[in-house]
């Protein structure tokens, strides 16, 4: 079946089978720009629409239930509307506290001393998101070393901040483009852009730019590359090159933070960066963001220095933002020894589980999300289809070339959908709620998804 005929008749049974989503859609599609006002929650020939959500399964309008494993932009380590986070909320606000009154309150300093205690850093401050946090780093970055260089890995996302917005998404197999207008014209010298664990080509940029470049944005997992994980003897070389050149690295943690142990992932790998940004799973699904490090250089947005201006929003620090945050860092620091164990021994399972499906439905698969530091398993399984068998990509470009031409992250989401799994990036991030039943429901869904697939012939189709 051709392409086009497959995504036509897709479409036709999502309008059967959520009704009251797509009247949803029709009926405020003039009002609500684009269906939604995140495009990653977005897929054809449109989503679902929540009603509720709890532990590890959403249900729509129509009374559809879903394994989700999208779990919140892979916030919700303890599932969607945990007890305990959701208690606490309640309870302060039937104290009379919680939602903003422009105040100082006690639970801003409890959790930057909770995440300075977690990642092993001098001070923090809080903002809101992910975007804002690379944001504020990059600017704290090139003000302390006077330079104007952001270097940062093509594929790579930090959120919607100038200094991020170059060499995002593939166009073919080149990350090489500005990713908006209204930019200055500036910006796109402004950010370099280097290959994924590819040492050669890092030494390079450094050799050639390094006295100008300000700061380096990494993650140690790439969350817009699909969790491709830096091998530990790339990230070594990052932290000696930047140290040695006098430029500072920044290591985006907004996925990894909190997701393998108790603090940043960063410090498995041995490493010191200057500035940490935490996001996603620290907030416990409020909007919390944080940008942690060394003291002299955040001092640079103090009122002291007022160098740079770096001074929150209005709901910085947000009451309610901050219990989710300050509960939910107890309860990590406090089960520790047990919770991300038993998450990564499921995240394996499950792993092993989906290797054997794909393998019996005749489907190159690769799984990414464990980063080597963490052991052989985790609780993020990013599932690519690729063209053919083989070792894991080990950078986004290297998937953009051996990526399948059809099945992409969209029509899996949209097949899977079909199937009662929510998924994000092919699979997505494993909640400790997550249960036996939710993995066999899984499973199944997969099993009936790619059978699917198969079925109308595009397992087997050539670009």
């Amino acid at each position: 079946m051709p392409v086009q005929a497959f995504k036509e008749q897709l479409a036709e049974e999502y309008e059967r089978r959520f009704p009251r989503s797509a009247a949803h859609h029709r009926a405020h599609a003039a009002s609500l720009l684009d269906g939604c006002s995140h495009a990653v929650r977005w897929a054809e020939p449109f989503m679902p629409v929540a009603s509720r959500a709890s532990g590890a399964r959403v249900v729509d309008l129509d009374g559809h239930e879903f394994v989700d494993y999208w779990q919140g932009h892979f916030t919700n380590l303890l599932g969607h509307n945990p007890p305990l986070i959701r208690d606490a909320l309640a309870r302060a606000l039937d104290e009379g506290r919680g939602l903003q009154t422009g105040m100082l309150h006690e639970l801003e300093a409890r959790a930057a001393e909770l995440i300075v205690e977690c990642t092993g850093t001098e001070s923090v401050r809080v903002t809101t998101s992910g975007s804002l946090g690379t944001f504020y780093a990059s600017l704290l970055c090139r003000g302390f070393t006077g330079r104007d260089l952001v270097l940062k890995v093509r594929g790579g996302w930090h959120g919607s901040q100038p200094f991020g917005l170059k060499g995002v998404s593939p166009h073919g197999e080149a990350y090489d483009r500005i990713e908006t207008e209204g930019l200055s014209s500036s910006t796109p010298g402004e950010i370099l852009l280097t290959r994924y664990n590819d040492i050669d080509e890092l030494q390079r940029v450094f050799r050639d730019r390094g006295d100008r470049i300000a700061c380096m944005l990494v993650e140690p997992v790439m969350g817009q590359g699909g969790g491709i994980a830096a091998t530990p003897e790339y990230m070594r070389e990052v932290r000696r090159l930047t140290a040695h050149h006098g430029a500072l690295l920044v290591c985006d943690e907004i996925i990894t933070g909190f997701r393998f142990r108790a603090g940043d992932l960063t410090q498995l790998y041995g490493i010191e960066p200057d500035l940490l940004v935490l996001g996603k799973v620290l907030g416990g699904g409020m909007p919390v963001a944080a940008v942690a490090g060394r003291r002299d250089l955040l001092a640079l947005c103090t009122r002291e220095q007022h160098r740079v201006k770096f001074e929150g929003g209005t709901y910085s620090a947000h009451e309610l933002g901050l219990l989710a945050t300050v509960t939910l860092l107890e309860h990590l620091i406090r089960e520790e020894p047990t919770l991300y164990p038993a998450l990564a021994r499921a995240g394996g399972e499950l792993r092993e589980e989906i290797r054997g499906l794909a393998e019996r439905a005749g489907v190159a698969v690769s799984l990414l999300g464990t980063p080597e530091p963490v052991g052989s398993s985790s609780s993020l399984l990013m599932l690519h289809v690729l063209r053919e068998p083989g070792d894991d990509p080990a950078s986004p470009e290297e998937m953009a070339r051996r990526a399948h031409p059809v099945l992409d992250d969209d029509l899996l989401k949209s097949v899977f959908l079909l199937h009662g799994v929510s998924v994000r990036t092919g699979l997505g991030a494993i909640s400790t709620v997550h249960d036996e039943d939710d993995f066999h429901r899984t499973l199944e869904g997969l099993e009936a998804g790619f059978d699917r697939l198969r079925r109308a012939g595009l397992v087997d189709a050539v670009a």
